[in-house]
C-alpha cells in the first residue's frame, strides 16, 4: 500500500512509533541495525561503515572513495526495501531517496527538550541531566553534520517532509493512529500502482550509476542519474569531456533502448571557455 519514511529527534519516539506504524498496518519495519547489515552484506566492511553511517567524515574521509560505495550502498538497500513495498524505514536519510515516489510518505518527530530528556533517560538508565543533554546535543550534532555532507541537505528545511509531528503532548499510540487512518484513507490502488514504478526506474538509475562508477571506475564527481520515460539523464562533474563520451557510449551500448542525454559539467571545458 505505501512506503513510509521517518526521521526523528534522538529522545523523540520516532522508533516506537515507527514500529506501532508498522505492527498496525502489517508492514515491515527496518531500523538501523538493519539498514547496516544490508549494506554490509552488499560488501562495505564494518570499519568504513563506521566512517560514514550518520555521522560526518573526516576531511581525508570525505573524498575515499569508500564514502560513495557507502552512499550508493544505502541507495540501493533504501530502494530495495521500497521495492517490497509496505514497509517502514527509519533514519538514513531514506526519505531523500524516495521523495518523488507517489506512494510514499515520509514524517518528521520533534520534541522538547524536556521531553527528549525524559525518554533519553529512560531508554539509557542515565541519571544526571547534564549527562543526558549532552548526549542529545552530540546526537543532533551528528545527524545534522551527516545530512550536509552526504546530501547537502539542512534539516531545518522541512520542504521534502510531509508532516513534523511534535510528540511532547502526544501518546505514541495516539500518534501511530492518526498516521495509519490517514494511509488507509488515501493511497489508493492507482498510487501504489505509480509508486511502484517510480522505485523500478529509481533502482534502474542506481544500477546505471553504478555501473559507471564501480565498474568502468568513470570519475563523475556528485553523480546523480535520473530515468523518466525511457531517457536516462546524468549530472555530475568531470575534468574531461572524454569522460562524458566514454560514459555515453558506455551506456547506448548496454541500455541500447534508451536515450542518454548528459548534463554533466566539464571542469575542462570551463576553464578553455574563460582562456579564449
Amino acid at each position: 500500500m505505501a512506503i513510509i519514511t521517518l526521521t526523528r529527534q534522538s529522545g523523540s519516539f520516532g522508533d516506537e512509533i515507527g514500529m506501532l506504524i508498522a505492527r498496525r498496518l502489517g508492514y515491515t519495519f527496518y531500523d538501523r541495525k538493519e539498514i547496516e547489515r544490508r549494506i554490509i552484506a552488499k560488501g562495505l566492511s564494518p570499519e568504513e561503515l563506521a566512517k560514514y553511517d550518520e555521522r560526518k567524515p573526516n576531511i581525508f574521509d570525505r573524498w575515499a572513495k569508500a564514502r560513495d560505495r557507502y552512499l550508493n550502498y544505502l541507495s540501493m538497500v533504501v530502494l530495495e526495501m521500497a521495492q517490497q513495498n509496505n514497509c517502514v524505514i527509519i533514519g538514513r536519510g531514506a526519505f531523500l531517496f524516495l521523495a518523488d515516489v507517489p506512494n510514499h510518505l515520509t514524517i518528521r518527530f520533534v520534541s522538547t527538550t524536556e521531553a527528549r530528556l525524559r525518554h533519553i533517560k529512560e531508554l539509557t538508565g542515565v541519571k544526571n541531566d547534564e549527562l543526558a543533554l549532552k548526549m542529545l546535543k552530540d546526537s543532533d550534532k551528528r545527524q545534522r553534520a551527516f545530512y550536509k555532507s552526504s546530501f547537502h541537505y539542512d534539516l531545518n528545511d522541512h520542504s521534502r517532509i510531509h508532516a513534523t509531528i511534535n510528540t511532547a503532548s502526544l501518546k505514541p499510540d495516539m500518534t501511530a493512529d492518526m498516521i495509519v487512518t490517514g494511509i488507509r484513507e488515501n493511497i489508493s490502488a492507482d498510487i501504489e500502482d505509480l509508486g511502484e514504478q517510480r522505485v523500478e526506474e529509481l533502482i534502474f538509475a542506481q544500477k546505471v550509476a553504478n555501473k559507471l562508477v564501480f565498474e568502468h571506475n568513470l570519475r563523475i564527481d556528485e553523480l546523480r542519474v535520473t530515468v523518466h520515460d525511457k531517457t536516462i539523464t546524468l549530472y555530475g562533474l568531470a575534468a574531461f569531456s572524454a569522460t562524458v563520451e566514454r560514459a555515453t557510449t558506455i551506456l547506448n551500448s548496454e541500455w541500447a533502448g534508451y536515450k542518454v542525454v548528459s548534463e554533466i559539467k566539464c571542469v575542462q571545458d570551463s576553464h578553455s571557455s574563460k582562456n579564449k
